[in-house]
């Protein structure tokens, strides 16, 4: 693996009519950090959403040329689309567009932007290069994103980290939805093994609990066949889920989440059995890292984990290279 699994690149000056933006396409939340912060979107969406739909940061209403979608938790609701399964280079330019913000009016954007898949990190460019023109919420925005540095998801989180890490390597697990990106760090920093495990993705946990007997008992009361997936995903935040009471879901969340935490535990002591005497950090980052923390507190006993594990790579990579404008 090479050092162009990086960010750190030379780019233009940052000016009054150039802008600096970290973007994260995730399957779940769409991911986006700059100067002005960091703002995160449930990645379904509703196409032709109701007149009656109001659209905010969190829950946009996007119009372009082709669609009207309105992106969200709120949107996920009702009928809406996921996109689970298909290619984030695929979907990388339309979760662009749903989280350009009106400052970026009128800027040429340079994008640091992440891919978990380091053989495709070069089909980011091409997908994400190019004029924009969106009425979000109303308001219209044409930009220009001129510039894409491509780095691999999460790593993010381990440049944040780093000046807290103990000397050694380093081993990186981003607990996403649909995927788990795991990454071997040498002393360096630089990326030395690593791949996708999908067997840790929040959505084998998600699963798992929609085919619980009291959620589909009480999620399935209507008569339908398949649980909402989406409402489930969403529910992992909440104390409710659906028609579920919170003390009813609150214990059917820890049951699983405590399984799930093991089959992670049980997953690193089998694959890193050889190497964990070489390896001084054990990382935790990610939505699902969130999860565990907020479930299980005494996660942090065994692993390394970022303040704000859902955004620490989006911010630690836009740090990175805000560092080097």
């Amino acid at each position: 693996m090479t050092t162009a699994t990086m960010t750190a690149q030379t780019v233009p000056l940052i000016s009054k009519h150039t802008k600096l933006v970290s973007f994260e396409n995730s399957n779940s939340w769409i991911k986006r950090h700059d100067i002005e912060g960091t703002l995160l979107i449930q990645a379904t969406f509703s196409e032709n959403p109701s007149p009656m739909a109001k659209g905010d940061d969190e829950n946009p209403i996007v119009v372009t040329s082709s669609s009207k979608r309105w992106y969200g938790s709120r949107a996920s609701i009702g009928n809406h689309s996921r996109i689970h399964g298909r290619s984030k280079i695929e979907t990388a330019r339309d979760s662009f567009t749903a989280c350009l913000r009106p400052s970026d009016h009128g800027k040429d954007l340079i994008v640091i932007a992440s891919h978990w898949d380091f053989k495709n990190l070069s089909d980011l460019e091409p997908a994400l290069k190019g004029q924009y023109s969106v009425i979000k919420n109303g308001e219209s925005i044409q930009c220009t994103v001129v510039k894409v540095l491509p780095i691999l998801e999460g790593m993010g989180s381990y440049y944040g980290l780093q000046p807290q890490l103990e000397d050694g390597s380093s081993l990186l697990i981003e607990l996403g939805f649909g995927t788990a990106e795991e990454w071997l760090i040498d002393d360096r920093g630089e990326v030395v093994d690593g791949r996708p495990v999908t067997a840790l993705g929040v959505s084998k946990l998600v699963d798992t609990i929609a085919n619980d007997p009291t959620v589909k008992a009480i999620l399935g009361a209507d008569g339908s066949t398949s649980i909402n997936l989406s409402m489930i995903s969403a529910g992992l935040r909440s104390d409710t889920c659906g028609k579920i009471t919170a003390n009813q879901w609150l214990p059917i969340k820890r049951k699983y989440v405590s399984a799930w935490f093991e089959t992670i535990q049980a997953y690193i002591s089998t694959q890193y059995e050889s190497q964990g005497q070489n390896i001084s950090n054990v990382i935790l980052s990610g939505g699902g890292a969130a999860l565990l923390k907020a479930i299980k507190p005494e996660v942090s006993e065994y692993f390394t984990i970022p303040a704000n594990p859902q955004i620490s790579s989006v911010v630690g990579a836009f740090d990175r290279q805000w560092a080097r404008v």
